[in-house]
């Protein structure tokens, strides 16, 4: 009920900042209605350092991030991770089970997530050949893994930010993140209520046969162990899947949803599933991996995000986490900032 209120004070706030939004544009030309504001506008990830794009600043993932670096001489500017300031990043995706797996097979759930525990272990020993194979494996036909050779390394790795973190443990993470995106954007999370997270597992085994899904990316790292593996757990088998980012959605909705087990961006989590009527979240899986780039701007920390003051930046999935966490920092920081049509 708290965090219900919180949303609809946001969702109130967010309609009279845009009535007064309405009356400066009146007023004048809205690009020029606060000068000393941060102007965001969405580009593709081929937008980002590509000539004619006027920005002085780009947001994007790991590893586009440093695809759009290695093929535009851009460096590397921030860490949205670190200036976001809470310990262990954000919780960016989160790992989640129907509810009729946590009731009848509890006992493969805890050995599922005990190998996922261990994913970031492997992946620090793992040749970048075995995980871009191992992801390439799982993609749809005629499709490729957003990582390559060229820009999956151990900084690529350790820059996703990987690390499982029980939903026992990162309930109150996820709860405080989902209040910060309703905060600049109502629309963008929905209610999550206790039920959504797992608790305690019981003991009870059957067999199944399960179905994972995730999107391709930095989630896909998060279970890579799992697919180079193949693992199978006793009467229990496992097909794993790796699709398209903007796919995802698509596994958990409908009377039958594909996935059995889920990763997703946590916003989107809350929207599809935050009842908890349908699935529970497992744990979060990675903890932020956005990074600001620039071809001659200063680095920016801490110190100094007041000055993005005035400055364009172009960001990668604007209206999602990436934009999202953006104008989260922003905010915290007290850094006006304006959304380009």
């Amino acid at each position: 009920m708290k965090n219900f209120k919180r949303v609809i004070a946001a969702a109130a706030c967010a309609a009279t900042a845009a009535v007064m939004c309405a009356t400066m544009l009146a007023c004048g030309d809205g690009a020029d209605a606060n000068p000393e504001s941060v102007k965001l506008f969405s580009v593709a990830a081929t937008d980002v350092g590509a000539p004619g794009i006027d920005a002085d600043y780009f947001v994007a993932a790991e590893p586009a991030a440093t695809t759009r670096a290695n093929a535009t001489g851009l460096k590397f500017a921030g860490d949205l991770q670190e200036l976001y300031g809470a310990e262990g990043g954000y919780p960016q995706a989160v790992l989640v089970a129907k509810n009729e797996l946590v009731e009848s097979n509890p006992a493969f759930l805890s050995a599922f997530i005990a190998e996922v525990e261990e994913n970031a272990s492997w992946l620090a020993t793992a040749t970048a050949k075995t995980i871009i194979d191992t992801v390439a494996s799982h993609l749809p036909a005629d499709t490729t893994p957003t990582f390559t050779e060229k820009n999956l390394n151990a900084t690529v790795i350790a820059n996703c930010g990987i690390n499982f973190v029980s939903a026992a443990q990162d309930k109150q993470r996820v709860n405080d993140f989902i209040e910060e995106m309703a905060e600049v954007d109502p629309s963008s999370v929905g209610t999550i209520t206790d039920s959504f997270f797992c608790g305690t597992l019981g003991t009870a085994s059957q067999p199944s046969e399960i179905s994972v899904y995730m999107p391709d990316g930095a989630p896909a790292l998060a279970l890579a162990k799992l697919m180079n593996e193949e693992n199978q757990f006793g009467q229990t088998s496992v097909e794993y899947n790796v699709v398209p980012a903007d796919t995802i959605g698509a596994q958990v909705n409908g009377a039958d949803p594909a996935a059995d087990i889920c990763v997703l961006p946590v916003n989107a989590a809350s929207k599809l599933l935050g009842s908890g009527e349908k699935y529970k979240m497992l744990g979060t899986v990675t903890n932020g991996n956005l990074y600001l780039l620039t071809e001659d701007g200063e680095s920016i920390t801490e110190q100094n995000v007041s000055s993005l003051a005035g400055k364009k930046i172009g960001v990668i999935n604007l209206a999602n986490v990436p934009g999202l966490t953006l104008k989260i920092i922003l905010n915290k920081y007290d850094v006006a900032f304006e959304t380009l049509q």
